[in-house]
């Protein structure tokens, strides 16, 4: 290969991972079952209480205590699917699935088309899986 058809070679390689690079860069990536922060249409207070449980939530892992600040801010905006959200996330680290499923449904039901609602953990089928597949058998009925 010779130094022209190199340098095409660097050059292609080069642009593709910055386009990757660029594209990826103008969205806002949500971490998966990470809290979400208060909307920008919440009062102070309630802002205060989203952020003091994503606090909890995420630097001390309380997540009782994370839970407590989501329902101050629900009880004051009740239509924040955001603090649903939050809420739920807190009850599936305690391991209060059922619980958790309805405020995840609640979020999804006041923001139907967001992905990160529609992806909630309560709603993921992967996760409802308890054991590992068991191989199928070949055609002489064998497990492999």
């Amino acid at each position: 290969m010779g130094l022209r058809s190199e340098s095409y070679l660097y050059l292609a390689s080069l642009l593709i991972g910055l386009s990757l690079v660029i594209g990826c860069a103008g969205h806002d990536h949500q971490h998966q079952d990470e809290p979400l922060p208060p909307p920008v249409y919440a009062d102070p207070e309630t802002a205060q209480a989203m952020k003091e449980g994503n606090r909890l939530f995420k630097e001390r892992r309380w997540w009782r205590d994370a839970g407590e600040q989501y329902r101050i801010a629900i009880q004051a905006f009740p239509a924040m699917p955001e603090a649903h959200y939050n809420l739920g996330l807190a009850l599936k680290k305690q391991g209060l699935h059922k619980e958790a499923r309805v405020h995840f449904t609640r979020a999804l039901e006041l923001e139907p088309h967001n992905p990160v609602y529609r992806n909630a953990p309560s709603f993921r089928r992967y996760e409802e899986v308890t054991s590992e597949p068991k191989p199928e058998p070949d055609s002489h009925g064998h497990s492999h």
